[in-house]
């Protein structure tokens, strides 16, 4: 068999098992970059890849009809670049500094995005089935919940432009993948003496209240009653 068909069968046969790992054991890794109702797409690219695979391995071709070896090597290693890449990305994380890139700023606070409304049937079953409430739920029905206990799973936002006493706890709503994912937040008045630290995962509980933020909208806050430390969760975003 000719080097260069042995290259690609090889590298066709490494992504064919990169996809089948994505959409099997690698779930919590492809949860971080694509919303699970489109796991089906990385699902059909590994029946391609195999399908790709199955042709080119029954194919009998001589290598003078390939090309030089040489000469496409540089195509066949930039195909592994996104491999690579993806060793990195596994650590990768959104945190405090990428919160104040993505949340719209002013010189007064902060402003939260909007969020597709066809979310919220997908957000009230997920509450159905856990204890803690959502972000986008409790953001979309403040009222509902005001005055009211409950459990929150969110991350830490600590910045000296926030009032007193308040840090802000967020998540990113993802709508389609990592690149257009957006944070939703609420405040959480902590309680005496308690020093939360930045970029930490918590699990909130306490009663809800409202804060006014910027501009001039009623915010849902947290007086907590309790603040513990949590690890992060499988799916750290909301759909």
């Amino acid at each position: 068999m000719p080097v260069l068909l042995y290259c690609k069968l090889c590298l066709l046969g490494l992504w064919a098992f990169f996809f089948c790992w994505l959409v099997t054991l690698g779930q919590k890794n492809l949860a971080m970059f694509l919303h699970p109702s489109l796991w089906w797409l990385v699902g059909s690219g590994a029946v391609i890849l195999l399908l790709f695979l199955m042709v080119n391995l029954k194919r009998q071709v001589i290598e003078s009809r390939q090309g030089s070896f040489w000469m496409q090597l540089p195509s066949l290693l930039i195909l592994l670049l996104p491999l690579l890449y993806f060793t990195h990305a596994q650590s990768a994380r959104f945190n405090s500094s990428t919160f104040a890139t993505r949340s719209l700023q002013t010189e007064t606070g902060f402003i939260q995005g909007s969020f597709d409304e066809r979310v919220a049937a997908e957000i009230r079953e997920y509450e159905k089935e856990n204890k803690e409430v959502v972000l986008t739920e409790l953001f979309m029905n403040a009222k509902k919940y005001t005055g009211k206990e409950v459990e929150v799973v969110c991350q830490t936002f600590v910045d000296e432009r926030l009032p007193d006493n308040l840090v802000m706890c967020y998540r990113y709503l993802m709508t389609c993948c990592a690149a257009d994912a957006r944070p939703i937040f609420i405040f959480i008045d902590p309680p005496a003496d308690t020093d939360v630290e930045n970029d930490k995962w918590i699990k909130v509980k306490g009663t809800v209240s409202t804060v006014t933020g910027t501009p001039g909208m009623e915010v849902p806050a947290i007086i907590a009653d309790s603040i513990l430390y949590v690890k992060e969760p499988r799916f750290p975003y909301v759909f």
